[in-house]
């Protein structure tokens, strides 16, 4: 048997309900939702209570960022070596000076940190977490910067000795 409720709404909301109130049926609506969070409620509830295996969750999980990271990585080390492939020889030297910790006066720092902050934010706008803030994003961006760095080195320890020649 049904029962009745009374709900109480701000005006602006009862002034749209009032404007739309032939194309619901306002019970129907306020019971799926009711319904549906209800249904959350209890099903977070059953996960806190051990009817799921919170440890299988949990190593899953660690198991995804590892491999989240790992493709962090890799990605920004691709494009860091497909960067420093583009470079022009004292773009590539200027980051090298950067990625050791050295300074350079000549103004290229500025358009090798330009560069990583550009990769950085094409990587993120690929795997749309461009406005991402967390913990776990500033992770991945490591991840991804240590990967770029790494790119850069990894072409240059290939070519140097041949430039001589």
């Amino acid at each position: 048997m049904a029962k009745k409720i009374t709900l109480t709404v701000n005006e602006t909301l009862f002034s749209k309900i009032d404007q739309w109130r032939s194309s619901f049926n306002l019970s129907r609506l306020f019971q799926d939702a009711v319904s549906e969070a209800i249904k959350r409620k209890e099903d977070f509830q059953r996960m806190l209570s051990g009817k799921e295996d919170i440890p299988q969750i949990i190593e899953r999980l660690k198991v995804e960022k590892r491999g989240w990271l790992e493709t962090a990585r890799h990605d920004g080390e691709s494009e860091g070596g497909t960067w420093a492939g583009k470079a022009h020889y004292g773009e590539l030297v200027s980051a090298l000076a950067l990625l050791e910790g050295s300074k350079t006066g000549d103004g290229v720092g500025e358009i090798v940190s330009a560069a990583e902050d550009q990769c950085v934010e094409a990587w993120e706008r690929k795997r749309k977490v461009a406005d991402a803030v967390s913990p776990e994003q500033e992770e991945a961006r490591r991840a991804y910067r240590e990967g770029w760095r790494a790119g850069v080195i990894g072409l240059w320890e290939i070519v140097k000795d041949q430039l001589d020649e």
